[in-house]
């Protein structure tokens, strides 16, 4: 089982060039992968983007790459003249307007957007920085992966306390609805009888009519459904083979809540009422922790 949730960041630096890398993630119903910083080349963006496949499937995950080159050759710098003419035009005029009140520096200008920009040119890595920069981005991207898994272990020991909560609390409910069965039966025959007194009718009727009447208020058939729902939870979480457990997870506590509510809808005792609040306050911090299950 493996959170949603992560980070990892790393560096590495060289004669001429250093790196900064880090991965965060958070919780999202797909996979989405946003690419910040500056100096991320197709290259190393198609490595990323590899190392995720097969291996991370939700997440709304936020890489920041910034690759900085001290080699004056491998600088870009764009200067977007006309622009910057186009804007003093229009400074001037308004200068000429309003008279000294205005004042704008060179400075201020080249920090306008489109105006000034520094790139880097990536197209030729020497094999050793390749290397080196290659292997920075797998540990990182790893330490990562490590660091959703370790989370997703701390949920996983977590639902399992509620899961195992939630039997004992079931084992409770089930014992106690069978004795209310019983006990129902018998009271709505006493009460057919109490109205039929004097009038001569079959028992086999009087006891078909009272069951069928106590038959409303039976919920054997929620309980089981809230044990399947309960054992489908367990298997799932505890099954390593499935990648992604989030979204069923999350749909099976909304089915438990839904018969815990039918439980309480159906019946008036309250030794069973105390249960099912006991079992929806788990079900809720289960729901909570899926959250963040991938």
């Amino acid at each position: 089982m493996k959170s949603m949730t992560g980070f990892a960041q790393g560096r590495c630096s060289g004669d001429n060039f250093s790196m900064f890398l880090s991965f965060k993630s958070l919780n999202h119903r797909f996979l989405d992968i946003n690419f910040k910083g500056t100096g991320i080349s197709p290259q190393f963006e198609k490595l990323i983007k590899e190392l995720f496949r097969d291996k991370i499937f939700r997440g709304k995950i936020e890489i920041n790459f910034n690759l900085f080159e001290s080699n004056p050759k491998k600088w870009d710098i764009q200067f977007n003249e006309s622009l910057l003419d186009e804007i003093l035009k229009k400074v001037l005029s308004v200068k000429a307007k309003h008279g000294e009140n205005v004042h704008l520096s060179l400075d201020s200008m080249l920090r306008f957007p489109m105006i000034f920009h520094l790139d880097y040119i990536f197209d030729n890595f020497e094999p050793k920085k390749s290397r080196e920069i290659r292997a920075t981005i797998k540990t990182v991207f790893y330490q990562f992966l490590q660091n959703r898994i370790t989370e997703g272990e701390c949920i996983f020991t977590d639902l399992m306390t509620s899961i195992q909560n939630i039997s004992e609390n079931m084992k409770s409910v089930e014992k106690e609805a069978k004795k209310l069965e019983k006990e129902n039966f018998i009271k709505y025959k006493e009460k057919i009888l109490r109205f039929l007194k004097g009038v001569e009718i079959d028992e086999k009727r009087i006891a078909q009519e009272a069951a069928i009447t106590a038959e409303k208020y039976c919920i054997i058939e929620e309980i089981n459904r809230l044990k399947a729902h309960h054992k489908r939870i367990r298997q799932l979480a505890g099954n390593k083979k499935v990648p992604t457990k989030g979204r069923e997870l999350d749909f099976l506590c909304q089915e438990m809540q839904r018969e815990t509510y039918t439980i309480a809808s159906k019946i008036n005792s309250m030794t069973i009422h105390d249960r099912i609040l006991l079992i929806r306050r788990e079900i809720e911090k289960m729901r909570q922790q899926i959250q963040n299950v991938e």
